[in-house]
């Protein structure tokens, strides 16, 4: 009997949103492995930095009312790394924001390797829409344009970040911030990724591009 092949998505709420199972990733997953069998895992927690990510990785946890085992504890063949660039942006280019930032991935990268089999692949998710970045997020309301664009700009920082991580431990990288960022280019608004119900996260065809473009680099780099 051929084996499941397990498939863990490690993020922030970029991930979360995916939607329990990540749907679309199984989608697209069937249609270039139609004899292949999947379990995918959904480990996107909202709101969360990534040293939490990290702490996860080897802690149980609670979100949403539903329990979750330590991700190595899962065994999982395939890891899919989030960037969390939109939490720890926060932290802005200055002082120890980015150096911490990179500390903390390469500590999962690290942790992975030690405790598990799993191959590792990094995710940069979709670029922000700077001109409407948090625009319907009540807190944000009567926010300057300039404010929220700067804000956007620290997100961009810590995801350009994120790919020269991946780069330079050789890691497989699903670049979809690049590949929004080349759409726009095309004529293609950002806006088409992107949520308008807070303008943060991937609305529905973001999550597709996401998926389109993970699985891309698997069949590229041959992980399946």
């Amino acid at each position: 009997m051929e084996k499941v092949l397990k498939i863990v998505m490690l993020g922030d709420s970029m991930t979360d949103t995916a939607g329990e199972s990540c749907p679309r990733l199984r989608v697209e997953l069937q249609k270039h492995y139609p004899n292949k069998k999947f379990d995918i895992y959904n480990y996107g927690v909202g709101g969360t930095r990534v040293g939490y990510g990290l702490w996860r990785l080897t802690h149980d946890y609670e979100f949403n009312d539903k329990k979750y085992e330590a991700l190595v504890k899962l065994n999982p063949d395939l890891v899919l790394v989030e960037s969390f660039a939109y939490n720890n942006g926060s932290d802005g280019p200055r002082e120890d924001g980015l150096p911490h930032f990179r500390e903390m991935h390469h500590q999962i990268v690290e942790t992975l390797r030690e405790k598990t089999n799993a191959k590792i692949v990094y995710v940069a998710t979709i670029a922000p829409d700077t001109e409407h970045f948090l625009e319907s997020v009540p807190s944000f309301f009567n926010t300057p344009v300039s404010i929220r664009k700067w804000m956007a700009e620290d997100r961009m920082v810590y995801l350009e970040e994120a790919i020269k991580i991946a780069e330079e431990l050789e890691l497989p990288l699903v670049n979809v911030y690049q590949a929004s960022l080349d759409a726009a280019k095309q004529g293609i608004p950002l806006s088409r990724w992107v949520n308008p119900k807070d303008w943060i996260h991937p609305g529905e065809e973001g999550h597709q591009l996401i998926a389109e473009n993970i699985v891309k680099v698997f069949v590229e780099k041959e992980l399946i």
